[in-house]
């Protein structure tokens, strides 16, 4: 089940079952259709982007398979991906997650008709955060650089100008940022920028060691977590969140929106699984540092 091509061989359902919502009946057999649609996010003008996060994990924690996130969930989880990025302005990652997951951001040719019937812009950021821009030819072989669907833009510390060049060449635009103390872009610089682009509603797809920053900086508001039925125990494989969320230690709390349900049939065992879709509101506790 852990091959990069297993969760193609899953057909989409019909349905998916809500199990749990904090403003809506349940339980209750939700069409396809209407998963994660629509997708409401608050959004406000002048003030830094609303922050979500979307993550995947297997059953015992691990965000990667084979190094990869993209090999955990089934076309549902793809489908999750595809409402939630919809919804927002702007996608988020770090540089890891550019190398190891291959990111590409063009939406499907319904979403993007459905943005413009809404009023909104078509096309979605796509945004690298990266201390260095020290890249090889397999960086710049990534979809990242070779897609044209979706506009691009890396915000760095590197005041090296020939790495500057050498991505600005491939038509990405640099922005450089303030580093913080470890010599990573500031988070409150990131969230600067992106307001300042017009931003209003952002998600950030990872990866493991770049999410907990955000946290920290108790810019994440909203938490979507995938739960894989499957897992493997890999010694190195990171959590979804590999890291300190807070400056204190002090833990950040999830509060349930809502939890859907996926169940299939394993087309190699016949076994019947469920994966797991979890929408939490995030909770800083006061006093804890950020």
């Amino acid at each position: 089940m852990s091959r990069p091509d297993w969760k193609r061989t899953v057909p989409l359902p019909p349905t998916v079952r809500l199990v749990w919502h904090e403003a809506e009946p349940f339980p209750r057999d939700i069409p396809l259709d209407a998963f994660y649609r629509p997708l409401e996010l608050p959004a406000f003008h002048g003030s830094p982007p609303y922050m979500v996060a979307n993550m995947v994990m297997t059953q015992n924690g691990e965000a990667t398979v084979e190094g990869k996130a993209t090999t955990i969930g089934t076309r549902v989880d793809g489908l999750a991906l595809t409402r939630v990025r919809s919804a927002v302005d702007a996608v988020l990652m770090g540089v890891g997650t550019l190398i190891d997951d291959d990111v590409t951001v063009v939406l499907p040719e319904a979403e993007v008709e459905r943005r413009i019937a809404q009023g909104r812009a078509p096309r979605l950021l796509a945004v690298v955060v990266a201390s260095s821009l020290h890249w090889d030819a397999g960086v710049f072989g990534r979809r990242f650089f070779g897609d044209s669907g979706f506009d691009k833009l890396v915000l760095t510390t590197s005041a090296d100008p020939a790495e500057t060049r050498a991505v600005e060449r491939r038509g990405v635009e640099v922005v450089r940022v303030a580093p913080g103390p470890t010599g990573r872009p500031r988070i409150d610089a990131v969230m600067s920028v992106l307001a300042a682009r017009g931003v209003r509603l952002a998600v950030c797809e990872g990866g493991p060691r770049f999410l907990p920053s955000l946290f920290a900086a108790r810019v994440l508001r909203e938490y979507f977590l995938t739960t894989s039925p499957m897992l493997t125990g890999e010694a190195q494989a990171p959590r979804p969140v590999t890291g300190a969320a807070s400056g204190d230690g002090s833990p950040v709390l999830l509060s349930r929106v809502s939890r859907y349900e996926h169940e299939f049939q394993d087309p190699g065992t016949g076994a019947r699984l469920v994966e797991s879709f979890e929408r939490f509101r995030v909770i800083y506790q006061e006093g804890s540092a950020g």
